[in-house]
């Protein structure tokens, strides 16, 4: 897990296209409902992405690139996503470290999946003191549906994943849209830990690399 901590510390080293924040995650832990205008995500440089938490929503910037992993930073709040999913997050009432597997379906291809494929991770929640648990994944193709990202209609295949922590008696269901052709993750909805909201994750401003 030390390692995914170095990596995900190091791309804060890397050059970010923008620093500017609009609503950052802070105001949706607080329980306010910022709205994102179109002009706000306009006025970006670069790759946004929109975080919403509960009832509040937040705009996001590209902190940092290094492979597949993107950092994705408010004023104070930080995700890091790996091909599309969250595999660490800093400013969350819990906050998680979930690295991916080296031949993770998310780095292999959503796009690619073989319908019930399972695969166990292991998750930490430094905070709680919790770690090394195991988190069990199975996965589901879903249809192909149409969803509208800044007013583009884009047809995404819809991929299921059920995940459980038994120790914790935790289970949940994500979902993530990605293109079927390239497996690019334009939404999610990703549960992070028990007794939290997900969050849902939508790619407003994509760019070359996964998300």
């Amino acid at each position: 897990m030390a390692a995914v901590g170095l990596l995900a510390a190091g791309l804060a080293g890397c050059t970010a296209m923008d620093n500017t924040s609009f609503e950052t995650l802070g105001l949706a832990i607080g329980g306010l409902e910022p709205s994102i205008s179109m002009a706000d995500v306009n006025s970006v440089r670069g790759p946004a992405l929109l975080v919403e938490f509960g009832q509040a929503d937040a705009l996001m910037v590209l902190g940092g690139l290094q492979g597949g992993y993107v950092r994705w930073t408010g004023i104070t709040e930080h995700l890091t996503t790996d091909h599309g999913r969250l595999v660490q997050s800093a400013g969350l009432p819990t906050d998680i470290i979930a690295p991916l597997l080296v031949d993770d379906p998310f780095i292999t291809g959503l796009h690619r999946l073989a319908d019930g494929l399972e695969v166990s991770r292991q998750v930490d929640y430094p905070a709680l003191y919790q770690t090394g648990l195991v988190q069990t994944a199975r996965y589901q193709r879903g249809p192909l549906e149409s969803l509208e990202i800044m007013g583009q209609k884009r047809e995404l295949q819809r991929i299921d994943e059920r995940v459980e922590i038994s120790v914790l008696g935790y289970r949940a269901l994500n979902r993530y849209w990605v293109d079927p052709d390239n497996g690019m993750v334009y939404r999610s909805v990703q549960h992070v830990a028990p007794n939290l909201p997900p969050l849902r994750l939508t790619l407003l401003k994509p760019y070359g690399a996964q998300p």
